[in-house]
């Protein structure tokens, strides 16, 4: 395997930013009507930049992974904060998974992780409106593809018009699997033989407590301020 791994690398996440600027705006992407949608606190400095540059509003979609019964690093499912679920069918075929366990896991996973989260950086307030809207699914990187996916199903459920994956690296099976549930996936590199997010950054991506925290209260003072001037 070692063989067929090549040597590319971002020089730091801001040369990543970058070059993902380029290949967006080599494709003249239209930015208007458009919400940028980060899906990992991980990439939220990344999203947070990217949408500066292009001058749309950013929000975070909240997800929980939900684990096999027996094995608690075994993750069979995913849930949005939107009760959408995404379901590692193979896996739970396999397990013997019931349904019931599934559906009480995702109500269980939601009310006891996702809400707390949604209080604690929102205050309670629900994900922006995305009907009829362009919506950029962003991150800093993409392994699976699961957390994208899912995102993409919770754009369609409600009723976005264009959806766009933006990520500077995923790799290539991921991304032709993504560009057939949306409208494109635009990155910078597509490795045949994917890694890990990590192996292709020189610097490490970081980001702190306290900046995940005022970058979600920054998201959270916009969306306040466009509720109150719409009363």
């Amino acid at each position: 395997m070692s063989n067929l791994v090549d040597d590319f690398m971002f020089a730091s996440p801001e040369d990543a930013l970058q070059l993902l600027m380029n290949e967006i705006l080599i494709r003249h992407l239209d930015t208007k009507n458009t919400l940028m949608l980060v899906t990992s606190l991980k990439g939220l400095k990344f999203a947070h930049v990217l949408a500066r540059r292009l001058n749309t509003p950013l929000d975070f979609l909240f997800t929980a992974p939900i684990y096999a019964p027996l094995n608690r690093e075994c993750e069979i499912a995913l849930v949005s904060e939107s009760m959408d679920i995404l379901m590692n069918e193979n896996l739970i075929n396999s397990f013997e998974i019931t349904l019931d366990y599934v559906y009480g896991e995702a109500k269980r996973v939601y009310e006891e992780e996702i809400l707390s989260k949604i209080y604690k950086y929102r205050k309670g307030n629900t994900i922006k409106s995305l009907e009829n809207k362009n919506v950029f699914i962003v991150d800093c990187g993409i392994e699976t593809g699961i957390t994208a996916n899912l995102a993409i199903q919770t754009c369609m459920a409600k009723s976005s018009k264009n959806i766009y994956v933006l990520t500077p690296i995923l790799p290539k099976s991921v991304a032709d699997a993504l560009a057939l549930l949306c409208d494109g996936v635009i990155s910078v590199y597509r490795p045949e033989y994917f890694v890990s997010i990590e192996h292709y950054y020189k610097t490490p991506i970081q980001i702190e407590p306290a900046e995940i925290e005022a970058i979600l209260k920054k998201i959270e003072e916009v969306q306040m301020k466009g509720t109150d001037a719409k009363n």
